[in-house]
């Protein structure tokens, strides 16, 4: 058995070693070249850019929409990707093993203006469904594009888009509107990330919340003894996903980081895995 609250403890190392494992090929920034070995074939759980130049892997959520487009098949790959790891953990995916998840917290933890009560109404949640159904699936299947991808997706951009044409002049002359868009929204992301935890997976990001459909049956599961429950909110105060753990602890919107656990006065608050 381990316990979640111990994940969460050495959470942050964790996510260090998923990233070097997920980007191994940080050299490559510097000539603007993404790797595609053999390896590229193989998808990563997490929300990341194929054209990322330190990738080692495939992103999920990009090879749904490619195939969708260009296929016009079942991406029965990814899909089996996804719900391997889904089975397993869950959401806790976005906790621990995703790059962009990563970059977020690294931003919210520098930041000069962050808000621990900040929070967008409840209702925003939405969008990321929107996002999936529309973006991820109903207009790549038009052929239009792909659409998540080439629309709004901050990680292509950011850690994609800008050090690849930074690498290479003859690219800087055939930036387009599209480009320019995703840089205008890449902007407004990073500075709401600087303000509010994890707000691109609270509100936009469609892979973490087809993760979020596993949580009730994976086997990482944290459970709440709500006799022993002293209502001290510090659960909900430390939740990075802004949701109260005592009433949407394995809910779509948990990412299973364990920190509610950690902090929890109480210690009859148990997991396993």
């Amino acid at each position: 058995m381990i316990k979640i609250s111990t994940l969460s403890a050495k959470r942050l190392l964790i996510q260090l070693i998923f990233f070097f494992i997920q980007n191994p090929f940080i050299s490559n920034f510097f000539s603007g070249r993404p790797y595609n070995g053999f390896t590229k074939s193989v998808c990563a759980p997490g929300l990341h850019c194929y054209s990322c130049p330190s990738m080692a892997f495939g992103c999920p959520l990009g090879v749904i929409q490619y195939v969708i487009k260009y296929a016009a098949m079942i991406p029965y790959y990814a899909l089996g990707t996804i719900s391997a790891f889904g089975l397993f953990i869950g959401r806790a995916v976005c906790a621990f093993i995703c790059p962009f998840g990563f970059f977020q917290e690294l931003l919210y933890r520098i930041s000069p203006w962050k808000n621990e009560n900040a929070g967008l109404p409840g209702g925003f949640r939405y969008i990321k469904w929107a996002n999936l159904l529309i973006l991820v699936l109903i207009v790549p299947l038009t052929g239009l594009a792909q659409g998540f991808c080439a629309w709004v997706c901050p990680s292509g951009l950011i850690m994609a888009g800008i050090p690849i044409i930074s690498a290479n002049a003859d690219l800087r002359a055939s930036i387009g509107m599209t480009f320019y868009w995703k840089a205008a929204l890449a902007l407004i992301f990073v500075i709401h990330f600087m303000r509010e935890k994890r707000a691109f997976c609270r509100y936009i990001c469609p892979l973490g919340l087809i993760f979020g459909l596993f949580n009730r049956i994976s086997l990482l599961q944290i459970k709440l003894n709500k006799n022993s429950c002293v209502n001290c909110n510090l659960c909900q105060k430390k939740c990075p996903m802004g949701i109260d753990p005592r009433k949407s602890v394995n809910s779509i919107e948990c990412i299973k980081c364990g920190d509610c656990v950690r902090v929890c006065p109480v210690q009859k608050k148990t997991d396993s895995l």
